[in-house]
């Protein structure tokens, strides 16, 4: 199998969800590897639960990421994982931005959003 090139794209706003592109699709159903995201929080809160296993490495600017009662400080050059089954809270009273990776979800088991939010 050759190897597949997925193009750049710009962080669109987008309505009720961070600003974000997929790099690897992550799509719905089963998928049996990993899917790729950069993302970004301006002055904002996202709060989700995913059936798999997430990491977040910062890129740039400060992230706090709350899940199961305690609370991550993050700056760039960080990685913070959010077990799955876990609600992860990411939260940038400024800036951040970064590269998740999560799944594989071979199950296709459904995530969850639970709250989008501007602190300012």
């Amino acid at each position: 199998m050759p190897p597949r090139k997925y193009p750049s794209a710009p962080l669109e706003p987008r309505d009720g969800v961070p600003r974000g592109h997929a790099l690897v699709p992550p799509g719905d159903g089963p998928r049996p590897g990993p899917a790729l995201m950069e993302w970004e929080l301006r002055g904002e809160s996202w709060t989700d639960e995913h059936p798999h296993d997430e990491f977040n490495y910062v890129l740039e600017g400060h992230l706090f990421v709350a899940c199961d009662g305690e609370t991550v400080e993050a700056r760039a050059g960080d990685v913070v994982q959010v077990p799955a089954g876990a609600v992860g809270r990411y939260c940038a009273p400024e800036y951040a931005r970064m590269l998740a990776v999560y799944g594989p979800n071979p199950e296709g088991l459904p995530s969850r959003t639970h709250g989008f939010t501007r602190l300012q």
